[in-house]
């Protein structure tokens, strides 16, 4: 029996009792069975790696691995930069498929229109097991082909590891960058899936400061652009996602970089903007931002009034923190859901433990989860869509994998999207929210 089935039977557990010991609910290295909810998804490998643009993705892997992957590269309108070459279980035995891959990569590049500028080769964990070296097929086709490629790596089994499938798919689409003829005053954003917000304080700061633009992959529309993430002066990583690729290009150009992940509560967010401003050698006054929050807060708390509220780890990298900004703000948070505790997390999770330790953390992907959906909503708000569908709550508010969300902005637009939920006459169902951001059930 595993730790975690033995110690927190239902997956859940007082955030009291979890501050003395989170292994009391995260023992991802112990539990042997996962459950998924229909939630779950949304950025996978596959969408992560088609970030980069003007790339072909050809995904090697038997038929069952790579069919959800498929289904949401068709939802998500991403079929014609990615195909599929499915292995039967001979050709696993003998290891004929590296003949296919062969085979199959040049009659892609005669077809494919318009001709991609990179390609990579994604494959499952499988492969991990066989142990194939790729080097002499890679260099085979760049001389063939005239482009870059690289391969991926779709691998859950490496989830409990230093590089775990999402944060290996970002080293390695970084990879793809070539040494920059010079390094501008620009900064990286790596790790989240989505640009900085536009009326970010963090691009207003920088830009006072003299450093600018705030590159991110999904801003670049060719292959050419994406290049000109290599001239970056600083790389800030604000998701765990990206540390690896940071690592990467501070060996292979030289490139700094400083790990400061979103953060919602006055002293997270003071820290973050402090570690980046050291690592530029200026100074950033968030400040004015700090004084504007307070009728973001006012609104939500007028719409949400006393009613409880559910965190979503699907939502942000950090709700323990974002649980602790709005407790200290006099919200009812009375449930946080969340499968792991990142280190940067700590002292958020510490902070919860002393204030609202009667907190419940629950596990979305504990095996109790699969026949344990309430038949009452245990929360009337879910911030993040797992919350949503484990909770029963009747509202949810649709933010995920902090899109867009840094510093006191990104506070703001999560107590907006709170307000607005929390204020609807007739709330979108928690179904059609998952359909139209195109997760895949």
């Amino acid at each position: 029996m595993s730790r975690d089935s033995s110690v927190a039977p239902q997956g859940r557990i007082r955030v009291g009792d979890l501050g003395a010991d989170p292994g009391l609910l995260f023992d991802e290295g112990a539990a042997c069975l996962h459950y998924c909810a229909p939630t779950h998804g949304g950025w996978g490998v596959l969408r992560t790696a088609l970030l980069v643009p003007e790339m072909y993705v050809l995904f090697v892997c038997p038929a069952a691995c790579g069919r959800h992957g498929a289904i949401a590269a068709f939802e998500q309108g991403l079929k014609p930069r990615v195909g599929y070459l499915c292995i039967e279980e001979d050709e696993i035995v003998l290891g004929s498929y590296e003949d296919e891959i062969r085979t199959t990569v040049p009659l892609l590049m005669q077809r494919l229109t318009p001709r991609p500028k990179a390609f990579m080769i994604i494959v499952s964990c499988i492969d991990d097991l066989l142990g194939t070296d790729y080097t002499s097929m890679i260099a085979e086709f760049e001389a063939a082909h005239g482009i870059p490629f690289r391969v991926g790596r779709m691998n859950p089994i490496t989830l409990g590891s230093g590089l775990p499938p999402q944060r290996r798919i970002q080293r390695d689409m970084y990879d793809f960058l070539a040494p920059p003829p010079f390094k501008d005053d620009s900064v990286g954003l790596i790790g989240p899936f989505s640009p900085l917000a536009q009326d970010s304080e963090l691009r207003d700061m920088l830009a006072r400061s003299g450093y600018g633009p705030v590159r991110h992959i999904a801003d670049c529309s060719t292959f050419a652009d994406f290049q000109k993430l290599a001239a970056a002066r600083l790389n800030l990583v604000t998701r765990p996602e990206g540390i690896a690729a940071a690592e990467t290009l501070a060996a292979k150009f030289g490139t700094p970089f400083v790990i400061a992940p979103v953060g919602f509560c006055d002293e997270t967010i003071a820290a973050r903007y402090q570690a980046i401003a050291e690592a530029l050698g200026t100074s950033l006054d968030p400040e004015p931002a700090r004084g504007a929050i307070e009728l973001a807060v006012e609104r939500a708390r007028r719409a949400v009034g006393g009613r409880s509220i559910a965190v979503d780890g699907s939502a942000t990298c950090s709700p323990f923190d974002l649980a602790r900004a709005l407790v200290e703000r006099g919200f009812n948070v009375a449930q946080l859901v969340a499968h792991q505790l990142p280190a940067h997390e700590r002292p958020a999770l510490d902070w919860l433990a002393r204030h609202v330790p009667e907190l419940v953390v629950t596990s979305p992907i504990h095996p109790v989860r699969s026949w344990s959906r309430p038949e009452q909503p245990t929360a009337d708000i879910a911030i993040g869509f797992s919350a949503g569908y484990l909770t029963g709550a009747p509202v949810t508010v649709p933010i995920s994998f902090d899109e867009g969300l840094y510093g006191y902005h990104g506070l703001a637009t999560v107590l907006d999207a709170l307000a607005t939920a929390a204020s609807a006459p007739r709330p979108d169902t928690l179904e059609d929210m998952v359909r139209a951001y195109g997760l895949v059930v």
